[in-house]
């Protein structure tokens, strides 16, 4: 998780986590700190390639807990179903958001390019694109811009607060995804230092892979669009997206889509935030994973419900009903009534209640074998 390097927890009395090679330098820093404040009899860390992580998911685990790409999470999900091993994947995906006619253009601007612009968008939850209303699509390209510059300056280049791109590999995948629509803010790059600053690309070209992959770096393409039903239309042909955004302030525009678009969390007028909130689960669905956590949803993704029926040994007699044979007619009869009963009274509460525990006494008192009687 060279992304995000708040980590995981596990609720299990044993934990293995594996570190990711990408960003060697932090990943080294978090292996000294767990190895020095962690019980390694129930925390271990470690580091390493592609080998390391093949040979891990060749060991029987009690579960699996992976974040990152689709690929790689297709790879995990593959070797754990060797062993029926339970999995939670957090994937990603290209994230929407939809800015609508009815919203506050500047504090949507600025929200958008604030979650857009955290860790250089290296997040799998970063806004990937933004579907804009034609009445605010001028007015949000120019707030953007402002919001931009009194965050990291008329220089982001210069600015301790923004970060660069991981590697040198994703630093050449996003460069050449500027090429793929017209750049109306930023476009600039230092390859040295891995420098990418804040792009908004307006009429991204349909089916490039700035509109196809996800983009995890600071490019956010713009589309303008009239009708919300189209947008919503356009997005139910799409993967599942981990977050869809909307900024809006009409409640049947809000409504519509928290029915209509599915996906892992739906954050209304605001970006990133609904991971500060911890007893929100927070996890994928469909190609953006499978499986929840955060706060108590964090533990019973870990933990197993275990079902368990304790009855008493005595009371046989009530028991008789179930055991062969079952020609008795009082046996019949009771069966029968139990099969085709349907009160007709409310069945919700105290009376719901009442209506089935005096149906089960009746038939405790039909089936039990009162003294002097002959058990029939």
């Amino acid at each position: 998780w060279w992304n995000d390097k708040r980590g995981k927890a596990v609720v299990s009395t044993q934990s293995t986590g594996k570190l990711s090679e990408v960003s060697p330098t932090s990943s080294e820093v978090m292996k000294k700190y767990f190895d020095l404040y962690l019980d390694p009899l129930c925390y271990r860390t470690i580091e390493g390639g592609i080998p390391t992580s093949t040979a891990l998911l060749k060991i029987r685990w009690d579960h699996i807990f992976f974040t990152g790409s689709v690929s790689v999470g297709r790879i995990v999900a593959r070797a754990a179903a060797e062993f029926l091993t339970p999995v939670t994947l957090e994937l990603g995906g290209k994230c929407p958001v939809i800015v609508d006619e009815t919203t506050n253009v500047d504090t949507a601007a600025k929200r958008i390019a604030w979650g857009k612009s955290v860790n250089a968008g290296q997040t799998c939850i970063a806004p990937d694109y933004v579907y804009c209303h034609k009445k605010l699509y001028s007015g949000f390209l120019e707030r953007y811009r402002a919001h931009i510059k009194d965050m990291y300056g008329e220089d982001p280049e210069k600015s301790e607060d923004f970060a660069r791109i991981v590697n040198e590999r994703h630093f050449n995948r996003l460069k050449n995804l500027l090429d793929q629509g017209t750049i109306e803010i930023g476009g600039t790059t230092n390859e040295e230092t891995r420098f990418i600053s804040p792009t908004v690309i307006s009429s991204p070209v349909a089916g490039s892979e700035l509109m196809t992959d996800e983009i995890f770096g600071p490019i956010l393409p713009v589309l303008q669009y009239e009708d919300l039903a189209t947008v919503i239309k356009e997005l139910r042909t799409k993967e599942k997206p981990l977050v869809t955004y909307l900024f809006s302030n009409n409640a049947k525009h809000i409504d519509l889509v928290k029915k209509k678009v599915s996906c892992g969390t739906l954050d209304v007028n605001d970006t990133l935030m609904h991971m500060m909130v911890p007893t929100l689960p927070f996890g994928g669905v469909g190609n953006s994973g499978m499986g929840a956590y955060h706060g108590k949803a964090t533990f019973e993704q870990f933990s197993h419900a275990k079902s368990v029926l304790h009855r008493p040994i005595g009371m046989e007699s009530v028991n008789s009903l179930r055991y062969p044979p079952y020609d008795a007619e009082w046996k019949q009869n009771l069966m029968f009534s139990l099969a085709y009963y349907k009160p007709s009274a409310p069945t919700s509460g105290f009376t719901k209640y009442a209506v089935s525990s005096t149906f089960a006494l009746g038939a405790f008192a039909y089936a039990y074998a009162w003294p002097g009687s002959s058990g029939q």
